[in-house]
């Protein structure tokens, strides 16, 4: 087998393995003869680890010593289980191994396969930790070899591997834990994914605690007098993971069914039986599931305007994913009002459709190292041959080279001949004898059939037309859509000062890609371990803030690296690579040293906030949200109207503070509560600017007229080139609607501003007519009273020396320091 043919599906929920044979895929069925695996891992007193259905029963009755839902908190630190009853703790990464041993064992067992290469899918919203964090959890598996692979191109690649289709697909994949919405593009049996949108904490799993916290808890709290029954509350953690476990099982069934009866027995601690029954009705359900289904849409659609396309550009929308089945998301995605409109293909199952997919992007996927050759005793050749596995074209070029074997090391190649020939049944061909070239090189067009998997074989004469016996391994060849390049789907850079950042790679870049930036030390890092250490922090997002994107990372140059003392100020080039899976390698170069230090980001390194840091978060987010919506009621602004909608539609702020409360005691919980904070935090960043929008414009036209007259009066060249490129560079913010950029912009009109009326003296009478309107401030009135006649003096005799002196006396005078003068107010009065 000369490539992967194994996919992995690895899931918040439950995890798949499929087979690639010939153009057909087939899921590998676990020891339960079921087709997915749970994620799920149990720890007995005995320190036995189960895997699975054995696991996933024993929530119920030993949530503590069992873990599921752990893919969400790949790529935390911190976020390790700790199994009570074995005494043993298991990180993310750790638990993620067990269930891939699992699924290898489950091959195995069905296949005879000792599996040490896999594709393993990952959500396209993974930030690069949590793809680090996946292969590292292969690797612990005993997968020596495992590309990774977006969820949503293996949907594309299991609903289209033989369509001969020319059109756009939107992959609409929500799972457990994770979504994703790409658009795809076929043409000519390849496809290119153009845009992704994602959120790797929306899924099904919050329907699931939704039914829980709105529906089953008040009740069960009603019924049993229980005042302080909470998903917040670590007392409660195994009531509440039965009824989430219950409310996960009445979703499903309500696919089918009006309504249906949960039936439980808890255990609240005290004795006696406590018998719980419930109806839930499908109504209430999908009023629950509403606001997750609209902030899908609303990401498919960002997807689509990132794309500059409308649904109406869509041939069809792919289902993926467990929660698709339902027909209630169904209907809403159908619909043109409330969904997208477009027709919906759920030709696949959604629950295997992934793992399927990944099975056929690892039968392009060789295994590593060079291709075998082998040199058999006696034969006087032997063969290489170099050749895609998978393609769109029904004529591939098959390459290869004839070396010499055995004692002859130095054949004559001159006049050998080489053909291709197919055996299948049903499809015997030949290719006709083409040349070898003196160096061994031979390229032959091969004829494939669609449908199946093509197997050739090779055979070599030599100029006398007599065959020559080379050992060669079968050469399979099946026409299927292939991607062209997988993209970058959040841009990568390094946080700076200033709540600033610096993009590295942006988002849509084909991978593999690589960025450069050079930064400057902000500490001295002394020799020998003494001093600071270069400690710069990666950013993954789109936000023009840095704190507003998720920080994956940092690099780190310690001091214990340097050669000697490297001071403040010093340059360092960063270099940073990302290849086909989305994994990192970093480089920085420090010139001064002339050093280049490898593998110095390390990533992984945020944890989940605590529930104190959260709450005050909170609150901070609230009174923001409070603010604007005043700021909204007086100044009525369409745009700013628009999105504090879709922060009501989603339901933003109620699920951060639903979330942030059960963070208390869920650690799934705080992982997400961070990330909603955030994006409810940018949604917020939004509004303000939507409400500062007419008036930052309306100010930045005026500081440019403004600084053209004093450029006129007392400018230079230098001067006018400058505001030149200030003014090209606000037109462009203004035009792409980027409030950060004119800000900027305003900034830098000020320094000119500044600089102008510096040169001329005219800020210092600016100053000093400020410093005169606060006479009543001064601590020493008699001393600031004769200052300011001599400075009324001063400016009545042009002596600025003079007069900038007692600007700095009287600065001293005042109990605290003034702000800078508005360098416009001059200009105006002028």
């Amino acid at each position: 087998m000369s490539t992967i043919d194994y996919g992995i599906d690895l899931g918040t929920t439950n995890s798949a393995i499929a087979a690639l044979s010939g153009v057909d895929t087939r899921i590998v069925k676990n020891n339960d003869d079921q087709d997915t695996t749970p994620s799920a891992v149990w720890v007995d007193r005995r320190d036995r680890v189960f895997v699975g259905r054995a696991a996933r029963d024993r929530a119920e009755a030993d949530p503590g010593n069992t873990c599921t839902e752990f893919k969400l908190r790949m790529g935390t630190a911190g976020a390790e289980k700790h199994f009570a009853a074995g005494g043993r703790t298991m990180s993310p990464e750790q638990l993620s191994a067990e269930v891939l041993r699992s699924l290898r064992a489950d091959v195995h067992q069905r296949d005879g396969v000792e599996l040490d290469a896999a594709v393993i899918t990952v959500p396209a919203a993974f930030e690069l930790g949590a793809c680090e964090a996946t292969r590292r959890a292969a690797a612990l598996a005993g997968l020596r070899t495992t590309p990774l692979l977006q969820e949503p191109t293996a949907a594309a690649y299991a609903y289209g591997f033989q369509s001969g289709e020319d059109a756009r697909w939107l992959v609409y994949d929500l799972g457990g834990g994770t979504f994703d919405a790409a658009v795809v593009q076929l043409r000519d049996g390849e496809f290119t994914v153009l845009t992704h949108r994602g959120d790797p904490f929306l899924g099904g799993k919050l329907v699931d605690w939704r039914i829980v916290e709105t529906l089953l808890v008040p009740a069960v709290a009603a019924e049993f007098g229980l005042d302080d029954l909470s998903r917040g509350n670590p007392r409660w953690t195994a009531v509440l993971s039965r009824l989430k476990l219950a409310a996960e099982a009445a979703k499903i069934r309500l696919s089918r069914a009006p309504s249906v009866d949960v039936l439980l027995e808890l255990d609240l601690g005290e004795p006696g039986r406590h018998e719980f029954e419930f109806e839930v009705h499908r109504a209430d359900v999908e009023r629950l599931t509403e606001p997750y289904l609209i902030r899908s849409v609303n990401l498919c659609r960002q997807a689509l305007a990132d794309s500059r396309l409308a649904p109406d550009d869509l041939a069809r929308v792919l289902l993926v994913g467990g929660p698709t089945l339902s027909p209630y998301l169904r209907e809403w995605l159908a619909d043109a009002d409330h969904g997208l409109g477009v027709r919906l293909d759920h030709s696949q199952d959604p629950i295997t459709a992934v793992a399927r997919g990944a099975a056929i992007f690892a039968g392009t996927q060789r295994r590593p190292g060079p291709a075998p050759v082998p040199d058999v005793p006696g034969a006087r050749l032997r063969m290489a041959v170099e050749y895609a596995p998978i393609g769109p074209d029904t004529e591939p070029l098959i390459a290869g080279r004839l070396l010499p074997a055995g004692e002859d090391r130095t054949p004559d190649l001159v006049g050998h001949r080489v053909e291709l020939i197919s055996d299948d049944p049903g499809a015997v061909w030949r290719s006709g004898q083409y040349p070898v070239g003196p160096d061994g090189f031979f390229a032959v067009p091969a004829w494939a059939e669609r449908g199946r998997r093509n197997t050739y074989r090779i055979t070599v004469t030599d100029p006398a037309g007599t065959p020559i016996d080379v050992p060669h391994d079968p050469i399979t060849y099946t026409v299927g859509i292939v991607e062209t390049s997988p993209l970058l789907t959040n841009s990568i850079g390094v946080g700076l000062e200033g709540n600033t950042r610096q993009w590295l790679v942006r988002r849509g870049t084909p991978l593999p890609a690589y960025g450069r930036v050079t930064l400057r030390t902000a500490v001295d890092v002394g020799r020998g371990g003494h001093g600071g250490v270069l400690r710069i922090p990666f950013l993954e997002g789109e936000h023009a803030r840095a704190d507003r994107n998720r920080q994956i990372g940092r690099l780190e140059v310690v001091a214990a690296q340097v050669s000697r003392d490297l001071p403040e100020g010093s340059e360092v080039q960063v270099r940073l690579e990302i290849d086909a899976s989305r994994l990192i390698t970093a480089r920085a170069y420090v010139p001064i040293l002339d050093e280049e230090f490898e593998h110095v980001v390390r990533l992984g390194t945020e944890t989940a906030p605590a529930h104190a840091v959260l709450s005050a978060e909170l609150e901070v987010e609230r009174r923001r949200l409070a603010a604007v919506r005043q700021r909204q009621r007086d100044v009525a602004s369409p745009v700013a109207e628009i999105d504090l909608f879709r922060i009501d539609d989603e339901r933003i702020e109620p699920e951060v503070a639903a979330l942030v409360d059960a963070a208390r005691a869920d650690p799934d919980a705080a992982s997400a509560a961070g990330r909603r904070l955030l994006d409810l935090r940018a949604a917020v960043d939004a509004v303000e600017d939507a409400l500062e929008w007419p008036e930052l414009v309306s100010g930045v036209e005026q500081a440019i007229e403004e600084v053209r007259r004093l450029v006129a009066t007392d400018g230079d060249a230098g001067d006018r080139r400058r505001l030149d490129e200030l003014s090209a560079t606000a037109r462009r913010a203004v035009d792409d609607r980027d409030p950060r950029l004119l800000r900027v912009q305003f900034s830098e009109l000020a320094e000119v501003a500044v600089t102008i009326l510096d040169r001329s003296g005219r800020l210092d009478v600016m100053v000093f007519e400020d410093l005169a309107r606060r006479r009543g401030e001064l601590l020493d009135r008699a001393q600031g009273d004769a200052l300011l006649e001599r400075g009324r003096q001063a400016v009545a005799g042009g002596d600025h020396a003079t007069l900038r002196n007692l600007n700095v006396r009287l600065r001293g005078l005042l109990p605290v320091p003034p702000p800078p003068p508005d360098p416009f107010s001059t200009v105006r009065r002028a």
